[in-house]
């Protein structure tokens, strides 16, 4: 099956196993450079086909995990997932420099965000080699969709008058600053560090569930003053600079809570693209955030109170077994040979679409209940007995503990992840998208729950 990114890289340096493997010493930067653009101008002259290549798959349980996916997780979600579908690592590391980044990072003594970075290049690289085969079996799909989220030409200039109190739903934005987790940072000789507490100063990290999502927000409280300001052409010219005193209580308090708000508008906004490109694909989102799921179970208009299903107790909450000591390589052969798998596959995503197609709430309820029967007691029963067969057979080994997979649907009016779909698919509301695409919009939550499989 493969993909096409693959014919233009086999012939690039940037998948040369040995210069992987040192980390592309000897290779100029320039040429490096080079080699990242002409990737660049492939994946954009060809964006077409590759989204060809995510295209939706009837019978098939495709999953959008967006820019978190490790083969940790691919090798958790062998057996139960068709296809997973994450943004390029790639064509993420050759956005253009940006004038503003530039000179605002020279500024701050700040690594150059548009620098170079070997590191990045070579693990980049070195997962879209070691995942040919999953591309080859049509087990994982790359797409450039970090191209959304590069930054414009001219950056918008944000004066809010309100501090962002406005940015989101009131109740939306109060599940944010419950939230957030704000800490003091630092200049230290090897670079900026993370304290442990929040104290008066000029640099704050902000972050609502870092450890699961990887989305972190840093601000820098600098003096600014305007120099020169042109109406007709809306040109401003600013001198900023970072004081050597500190700010007094109530003006840090101010800024914290901006940016706590800030914050939540960006991370909205990330989740809200990822919601996109899966209505886009065709596929469901998985998220590995509790936090991120909390916010898509919320609604626009009701309190989360009001909410039928939820993550924590959604329609379908499964333990499945999985082994993270037995390779990648096993488990796709073990994922091909036994049936069990593929059948399971198959019921899951049948019987999750019947229900997300069901309006009604007790036929939805029958639905549930019914579908939780099969998929426990016949199909997860099938699956064991694969599982026992291929540990005889010697090949899975170790101790197979598991994880938790729950899906939850809107139940009770227009969800917020419903409203992002119905807004993506060009619908003034939800129920002008619901009547014609007859489907609730979903999504998954995967957590490992470190218990061993008895």
């Amino acid at each position: 099956m493969g993909s096409i990114i693959y014919d233009h890289l086999n012939n690039s340096l940037l998948l040369d196993a040995s210069l992987i493997a040192s980390q592309f010493q000897g290779v100029a930067e320039s040429e490096l450079r080079q080699a990242l653009q002409q990737y660049r101008n492939f994946c954009i002259s060809h964006f077409d086909q590759l989204l060809e290549e995510v295209s939706p798959e009837t019978g098939k349980l495709r999953l959008y995990i967006g820019d978190f996916a490790d083969q940790r997780l691919l090798k958790q979600g062998a057996f139960y997932l068709d296809t997973v579908i994450m943004s390029d690592p790639l064509f993420k590391l050759t956005e253009p420099q940006h004038k503003i980044t530039s000179v605002w990072s020279e500024a701050m003594g700040v690594p150059h965000p548009h620098e170079l970075n070997r590191v990045e290049v070579t693990q980049a690289a070195r997962i879209l080699h070691s995942y040919r085969s999953l591309v080859a079996s049509g087990y994982v799909r790359f797409f450039p969709t970090s191209l959304e989220n590069e930054a414009p030409t001219e950056l918008p200039f944000y004066a809010p008058s309100d501090g962002f109190e406005n940015i989101l739903p009131p109740h939306l934005l109060a599940l944010y600053k419950d939230s957030a987790n704000v800490k003091s940072v630092v200049s230290t000789p090897k670079g900026l560090l993370i304290q442990r507490h929040l104290e008066i100063g000029r640099r704050i990290h902000v972050d609502f569930d870092g450890k699961d999502s990887g989305l972190t927000f840093g601000y820098d409280l600098i003096q600014q003053e305007t120099v020169a300001l042109d109406r007709e052409s809306g040109v401003v010219k600013m001198r900023m600079h970072m004081p050597t005193t500190l700010p007094t209580k109530e003006f840090f308090d101010a800024w914290v809570s901006q940016s706590i708000n800030s914050s939540a508008r960006q991370h909205f906004e990330r989740l809200h693209a990822d919601i996109r490109w899966s209505a886009k694909f065709g596929a469901q989102y998985l998220t590995r955030s509790q936090f991120a799921a909390s916010v898509l179970d919320y609604t626009d208009s009701a309190l989360p109170s009001s909410i039928q299903s939820s993550t924590s107790s959604g329609w379908l909450n499964l333990d499945l077994t999985i082994f993270n000591d037995v390779s990648m390589e096993r488990l796709l052969a073990a994922r091909a040979d036994e049936e069990a798998f593929r059948r399971f596959r198959l019921q899951l995503e049948k019987h999750f679409r019947e229900i997300r197609f069901e309006a009604d709430p007790e036929k939805r309820r029958q639905k549930t209940e019914n579908a939780m029967h099969e998929l426990v007691d016949i199909q997860l029963n099938e699956v064991d007995s694969a599982i026992q067969r291929l540990r005889r057979k010697g090949v899975l080994s170790g101790v197979g503990v598991l994880v938790s997979l729950a899906a939850a649907t809107a139940t009770s009016g227009a969800s917020l992840i419903a409203t992002m779909c119905a807004t993506y698919a060009g619908y003034k509301t939800f129920e002008e998208y619901r009547i014609s695409a007859k489907e609730s919009p979903s999504f998954f939550l995967w957590r490992t729950l470190g218990r061993k499989r008895t």
